[in-house]
């Protein structure tokens, strides 16, 4: 995802912000690399979205718990975290921005990767403009997902790496998960 963003935006705004640093001829060579990445890329971005759907979309359905989360701005009013699952209902609208603007992304790239399908001008047309909007706001969204999984969130990043948070964590973002692994322990430590 990472090299699909750097490539596309480097790809859809380089005349203006990168030619004036970098100069025509590197602009030029490096547009051509680009290109071809992002267009090899771009179907491993779709194996990858089609596999996240499958392995997490039962974890991802709002509920009404997810109601009271974002009221509370997942903690930023208030004084204490509003319960959440699991997954809390900012994962999961990135997950769900991920599936529509992913597959907005990929329909779209794939119209414009393969142009040889007599696809009419107006189709490639709309096909640049959805693609462009839609891998924009996967940006934005990426860049806030990075910022509260690092820096925003302290924990995050290390459960991130190794798939394992401290029992504190659990309970402070993530309580009726937390109780919920806590009741079925205790179940089966007295089993």
């Amino acid at each position: 995802f990472l090299l699909l963003m750097l490539t596309g935006l480097s790809l859809l705004y380089g005349r203006a912000v990168l030619i004036p640093v970098i100069g025509h001829s590197f602009f030029s060579a490096y547009a051509g690399l680009a290109k071809v990445l992002h267009n090899y890329l771009g179907p491993l971005f779709i194996v990858g979205l089609l596999l996240m759907l499958l392995v997490w979309v039962k974890d991802n359905i709002p509920n009404r718990l997810d109601l009271e989360w974002v009221k509370n701005f997942g903690g930023m009013i208030g004084s204490k975290h509003p319960s959440a699952d699991r997954i809390n209902a900012g994962e999961k609208a990135w997950f769900w921005l991920l599936i529509f603007a992913g597959t907005a992304v990929s329909i779209t790239g794939l119209i414009l990767d393969f142009t040889n399908f007599g696809q009419e001008r107006g189709l490639v047309q709309l096909s640049h403009i959805i693609h462009s909007v839609s891998a924009l706001l996967l940006c934005v969204g990426a860049l806030g997902h990075i910022y509260i999984g690092t820096i925003g969130t302290e924990g995050a990043l290390e459960g991130m790496k190794t798939g394992e948070v401290d029992a504190a964590w659990a309970k402070q973002h993530h309580d009726l998960w937390y109780n919920n692994l806590r009741q079925s322990q205790t179940k089966r430590s007295s089993e």
